[in-house]
C-alpha cells in the first residue's frame, strides 16, 4: 500500500524496529552508564572529602538529604535522632566533627585514607580547630566507609570525632537508654 509519495509500510517496518532498537539501546546505555557513573570516585580520602563539604551538617539535618551516601545502619540511628531531636536534646548534644558545643574547624581540612580493605576504609580528616581568634590546635576526626564489593560505591557508616568515639554507638546506645518508642 502506497501514501502519496511514500514507500510502502510494510517496507517501513523493519526501519521503524531497528530506530526503536536503537533508540531502546541508548537508553538503556544511558541508565548502565548512570548507574556505574553514581560513584563519583573510588578513593576513600575524596569521598570523604566530598561528605564533609557537602554535608557538614549533616548531624542536625534530615538524613534523607544523605541516604544515598551512609548506610542503613547509620541512617536509621540518624533518622531516630532527627525525630527525637525536634526541638529537644537527645544523643548527639555536640558538632560530631570537633566533640564540642563551641569553635568552629579553620582551614586547611585535609582528608588521608588511614586504611583500605577494599571494602572497609578509614580516612583521617585533619582541621585546626578554631576556639577563638587566639586559640587554634589541631585535631582529627575519622570516618569510616563501607561498601559490600570492590565494584560498589563507599558509603560513610560512622564518624568518630577528636576523643574516638562512635557516632553510631553514641546514638544507638542513647536511643535504648532513653529514646523510648522513637
Amino acid at each position: 500500500m502506497l501514501h502519496g509519495n511514500s514507500r510502502p509500510t510494510h517496507a517501513l517496518q523493519p526501519i521503524m524496529k531497528l530506530k526503536a532498537t536503537i533508540v531502546f539501546t541508548c537508553l538503556a546505555l544511558s541508565a548502565f552508564h548512570g548507574a556505574c557513573a553514581a560513584c563519583a570516585t573510588d578513593d576513600p580520602a575524596a569521598v570523604a572529602k566530598s561528605f564533609y563539604t557537602k554535608h557538614a551538617r549533616f548531624s542536625s539535618e534530615n538524613p534523607a538529604k544523605i541516604k544515598a551516601v551512609i548506610t542503613s545502619r547509620l541512617f536509621s540511628a540518624l533518622d531516630r535522632e532527627y525525630k527525637c531531636a525536634q526541638g529537644e536534646i537527645c544523643a548527639i548534644e555536640a558538632d560530631p566533627w570537633t566533640d564540642a558545643q563551641d569553635g568552629s574547624i579553620g582551614k586547611p581540612v585535609t582528608f588521608a585514607t588511614a586504611s583500605n580493605s577494599g571494602v572497609e576504609a578509614s580516612v583521617t580528616m585533619t582541621y585546626p580547630f578554631v576556639l577563638d581568634k587566639t586559640i587554634h590546635r589541631q585535631q582529627q576526626a575519622t570516618l569510616f566507609l563501607q561498601r559490600k564489593s570492590s565494584g560498589d560505591c563507599w558509603l560513610v557508616n560512622d564518624l568518630a570525632g577528636p576523643r574516638g568515639e562512635s557516632l553510631l554507638e553514641s546514638i544507638e546506645k542513647w536511643h535504648k537508654e532513653f529514646g523510648g518508642g522513637l
